[in-house]
């Protein structure tokens, strides 16, 4: 009789609870999701104001496709390596060259 009283209350009872516990966490889990991509949008809308109101200029449409394909199209092959000035040198020859 106890038996069957744990099967017809205690089993429903326990797979409610975890069963809600589990599907909890996927709701939440969207949730956070959400708030973490809004939260990325805003940090770059405000990054793209603060850059135009310094001056920079920003490319619109910019995809990586895009980025890839200028890339790709630069000669690699040859290139001559330039030192940077340290600090205590003089920067004109360094200015000549650029």
């Amino acid at each position: 009789m106890s038996r069957l009283k744990f099967v017809r209350v205690g089993l429903p009872f326990f797979a409610i609870v975890l069963g809600s516990a589990y599907g909890l966490h996927f709701f939440q889990q969207v949730r956070f999701d959400f708030r973490k991509i809004k939260q990325e949008d805003d940090n770059l809308e405000l990054l793209r104001s603060d850059l135009t109101k310094s001056g920079l200029r920003l490319r619109e449409g910019v995809t990586v496709d895009s980025v890839y394909k200028e890339v790709a199209e630069l000669d690699t092959d040859s290139w001559e390596n330039i030192r940077g000035p340290r600090d205590t040198e003089d920067l004109t020859d360094y200015n000549r060259i650029k």
